[in-house]
């Protein structure tokens, strides 16, 4: 498995959709990134998990048995954290760490659900 090209193809698509600015973290199990989404290859399944500030997993580690499966679960979490933190704004909650895709004031960043 090339790990490498699955990572562009992922990456590539992050741009595709604007959410460069997000906390993510591509197959490095390892990484200590706080705030992230963490996808990676592990035991022969693609898995994703969440992060909190200390980097402890939040919730469950998710496993999938394709790359597109996971590829669409880990879009779905982006997509759903953008909407959590555009509704933070509304309630006047603060933020994880800064992002365009919710800290301009005024703008609301639309979700493609299409991709």
């Amino acid at each position: 498995m090339d790990i490498e090209s699955l990572k562009n193809i992922v990456e590539k698509e992050i741009k595709e959709r604007g959410f460069e600015s997000l906390s993510y973290v591509l197959f490095d199990e390892d990484s200590s990134q706080p705030w992230a989404t963490h996808l990676f290859f592990k035991n022969g399944k693609f898995q994703i998990n969440s992060r909190d500030e200390r980097s402890y997993i939040v919730g469950k580690t998710w496993e999938f048995d394709t790359m597109n499966e996971a590829k669409n679960e880990f879009f779905k979490i982006l997509s759903q954290t953008v909407h959590a933190e555009q509704l933070a704004n509304e309630f006047g909650f603060s933020h994880p760490y800064p992002s365009p895709l919710w800290d301009e004031e005024g703008k609301r960043f639309n979700l493609r659900q299409d991709m």
